[in-house]
């Protein structure tokens, strides 16, 4: 071998070490604080430069968002302790005055329209054939409104970690997630460190008493209109939620973080709600009545939510059945008869997130919802295919 190839072999070993030498360092250096203060003594380094968290970067439009945990030696007050740390909470509902504003829904129930057959994402219909017209008025608080959204989310600055040891973490975990709770907010672990997510079942917990006289009044209106089963007077809540305008409700000008989602009754006083905002709605109103179970469904990627309901199933609904349950599944975002999504829906990469029974106990309500699980859906499994509309098409 001759003497260039030797002091090839000898760079590339070199390299190979002082890359494992700084990896090793590295590591000591973020998990070790008396690696730091020993290398700080020695070459005179700030140590407190090095304890700063460094930010998690602006979070995503929805789904969870990775929670800032470092480890170092800073002391300082923990900022999810300051006073309104992540503003006021639900108590603030208590001082309010009313501010009632009348809205009136007028809308057709899809669910009742006369389908001849499906092309596609697209349904025909027999020429002339409406469905049930329903009509309803709810008086919205806007105060209220406003106070609960207010109340929900979290101000992403002030959700930050600092710990020095295990035992310290496990006591700041416990100690945010208290606070977090009276924002609709749950910690979980995840494969990369925390994430915080929202709490689905507070935010319906937190709405049932003021959506319940809406969701009397659409039910009864039904009723009258010829709705006679459960999947009927179903039918009508779903339409009555497809029937909001879609997109993001207004911001409320907090600046605090809400997973891309709104409280239901600040989605009725905007008249706006995109889908896990409608989807959200839509259980609050079947639980406050006792109507029927409504759990949420979404995508691994938390793209998009559905409903799923404990309702009648008829032929040719789409059905996810998690746990061995039967549910139907519920598109709440554009005007689809339930039982029906779009054809570019991923169904093998569905995820269920439980909610409470419909006849939920005060004791139950307390309790964290479980974690999302994978369910099966009835039904071939085809190609993604591009968005149509589920608008009526007379036959011709």
């Amino acid at each position: 071998m001759g003497p260039a190839s030797s002091r090839l072999e000898r760079a590339v070993w070199a390299s190979a070490l002082a890359g494992i030498a700084v990896a090793a360092g590295t590591w000591a250096w973020r998990r070790e604080p008396a690696f730091r203060s020993a290398v700080g003594d020695v070459f005179g380094v700030a140590e407190r430069a090095f304890d700063r968290c460094m930010p998690v970067g602006a979070p995503p439009a929805s789904g969870p968002v990775r929670l800032t945990t470092c480890r170092g030696t800073d002391r300082g007050r923990d900022p999810w302790l300051e006073p309104g740390a992540h503003g006021p909470g639900l108590e603030a509902l208590a001082g309010l005055s009313p501010d009632l504003e009348e809205r009136r829904w007028a809308w057709e129930d899809v669910n009742t329209v006369p389908i001849v057959r499906w092309d596609g994402d697209t349904r025909i219909v027999k020429p002339g054939a409406r469905g049930r017209m329903l009509s309803v008025r709810f008086a919205a608080d806007l105060n209220r409104a406003l106070a609960m959204e207010r109340a929900f989310g979290y101000d992403i600055d002030r959700a930050v970690i600092r710990y020095r040891d295990d035992d310290e973490l496990a006591a700041k975990r416990a100690s945010l997630d208290g606070v977090l709770a009276r924002h609709g907010v749950l910690r979980r672990r995840a494969d990369d460190g925390d994430v915080l997510a929202p709490d689905y079942e507070w935010m319906i917990a937190a709405s049932l008493d003021d959506v319940r006289p809406l969701a009397r009044a659409i039910v009864d209106d039904a009723r009258r209109r010829g709705a006679r089963d459960l999947r009927d007077q179903f039918g009508a809540l779903a339409s009555f939620v497809q029937e909001l305008r879609y997109g993001v409700s207004p911001e409320v000008g907090d600046g605090k973080h809400r997973f891309g989602l709104s409280m239901p009754l600040w989605a009725l006083a905007t008249g706006t709600g995109d889908c896990d905002t409608r989807a959200v709605l839509l259980a609050a109103l079947a639980r406050s009545i006792g109507l029927c179970d409504v759990h949420l469904v979404r995508d691994a990627d938390h793209a998009h939510m559905f409903a799923a309901a404990a309702i009648p199933v008829r032929k040719d609904d789409l059905i996810v059945r998690p746990e061995g349950r039967t549910l139907v599944l519920v598109e709440t975002t554009d005007h689809w008869p339930i039982g029906r999504v779009a054809s570019r829906t991923h169904r093998e990469r569905l995820q269920t997130v439980f909610l409470e029974p419909a006849a939920v106990t005060a004791a139950a309500a307390t309790q964290p919802p479980r974690p999302p699980r994978p369910i099966a859906m009835r039904g071939p499994q085809t190609a993604p295919a591009p968005r149509t509309s589920a608008r009526s098409t007379p036959a011709r």
